[in-house]
């Protein structure tokens, strides 16, 4: 698995380099506050959109080769934003990306999988589930605190271009070497579904997911988590202002706390690992209480006054999200055949940014509605995340 944590590693890197710097990015090409929201909306749509047939096709044509269209999408598409000097080449560049990460989000990770399974056994679900997470935080969290170094070593080169210029070139230097490496290194095991036309494909996903009660309940956990990630994601830096002592040190504290997020998700994604390991029959009831905790955590963030108070809580919460992140990504993929790993992976994909979309449609109204906005909309949040966990303890309980 050691090319397999090369190949996760840099790709999420590339990622993580460009994840800070996107907004300021289409600011500086010219675009509003309200324009913002557009484009940011075309790129959840695209995403949405394409996200269960990004993953049929994966299991249709290929993983590989999916993933490999993936990153070349990617690339293009940020090629667009580097060279785009108007709307028009914005939005196609938006499009780009938001094709780049549907076709990416089930064929990596279903790829890798069934590679780890054809060499190791179903016995080894857990530990590359473990180790999938701890790849992507490691790629992530490395490439945001790197972002910074590319925005200013770009920046102080003259070139009169856009500051943030540099962190997408060299995103995109970095997915041409994903690129190479997967093409070099790793050999898809053979699929039968790959010999399945597409009708029949969507019908017998559809059945798969119609008859099976763990898998419908891990899509509701899904939604939920996706409604809640947005919610902290898009207000903890405004809400991080309002409880510090002065903008100047909320300033200073943004990267610390980004980071601590990071640290508290892997640290989570290793605990789990272990857990998992002693407990194996124990899956359903650690997610369950995982995701509580997590619930919890979010509410406890709002009682936060001071800046200590909010980084605790805030690093507890992204602890616990790491943590049943592992725990829900291992019973997903024990609930679904191999042969619809990357369609069914895809469709988790599809409730979690679904959750997210209808998270940011919520908040307009809310916002609107009450003038404390943010710390009622994470208890709303956190009850969703609670709610959604009935149905899987219920299937828990109908299976003992």
């Amino acid at each position: 698995m050691g090319k397999f944590s090369i190949i996760w590693i840099i790709n999420s890197f590339a990622l993580g380099i460009t994840l800070p710097v996107m907004t300021p990015m289409l600011l500086e090409k010219g675009a509003s506050l309200s324009s913002l929201a557009l484009f940011m909306g075309l790129y959840s749509a695209v995403v949405v959109g394409t996200e269960v047939h990004s993953g049929i096709f994966a299991d249709k044509h290929g993983r590989k080769l999916t993933f490999l269209l993936a990153k070349s999408l990617a690339i293009i598409g940020s090629l667009l934003l580097v060279l785009g000097d108007s709307v028009p080449l914005i939005i196609l560049s938006v499009i780009f990306l938001g094709f780049a990460r549907s076709f990416s989000s089930g064929s990596c990770e279903a790829l890798t999988i069934d590679c780890c399974i054809a060499k190791n056994g179903r016995d080894a679900l857990h530990s590359i589930t473990t180790r999938i997470s701890i790849w992507e935080t490691i790629g992530l969290s490395l490439g945001s605190l790197c972002a910074g170094f590319a925005t200013l070593g770009f920046e102080r080169l003259g070139l009169g271009l856009n500051r943030y210029t540099g962190n997408y070139v060299l995103s995109m230097a970095i997915q041409l070497a994903v690129i190479l490496c997967t093409y070099a290194w790793v050999a898809e095991p053979s699929n039968p579904a790959t010999r399945t036309d597409r009708k029949e494909k969507s019908s017998s996903l559809f059945s798969e997911i119609r008859g099976n009660r763990t898998l419908i309940s891990l899509l509701f956990i899904s939604l939920a988590l996706g409604f809640a990630l947005s919610a902290i994601e898009k207000y903890w830096q405004p809400r991080l202002f309002q409880v510090a002592a002065s903008d100047e040190i909320a300033s200073i504290l943004l990267g610390i706390v980004s980071f601590i997020g990071f640290a508290g998700a892997l640290g989570g994604s290793l605990a789990a690992g272990n857990l998992l390991k002693r407990y194996p029959d124990k899956i359903k009831l650690m997610l369950v209480l995982l995701r509580i905790l997590m619930a919890l955590g979010l509410i406890a963030l709002t009682t936060s006054t001071g800046s200590f108070t909010f980084i605790l809580w805030y690093g507890v919460s992204y602890l616990m999200l790491g943590m049943g992140t592992v725990a829900e990504q291992t019973l997903l993929n024990q609930a679904i055949p191999s042969k619809m790993r990357a369609s069914l992976l895809s469709v988790s994909s599809f409730f979690l940014q679904a959750g997210g979309l209808l998270s940011s449609l919520f908040s307009v109204f809310w916002f609107r509605t009450f003038s404390d906005g943010i710390n009622s909309l994470w208890i709303i949040a956190a009850g969703i995340l609670a709610l959604s966990l009935i149905p899987l303890a219920r299937t828990k309980m109908h299976q003992q």
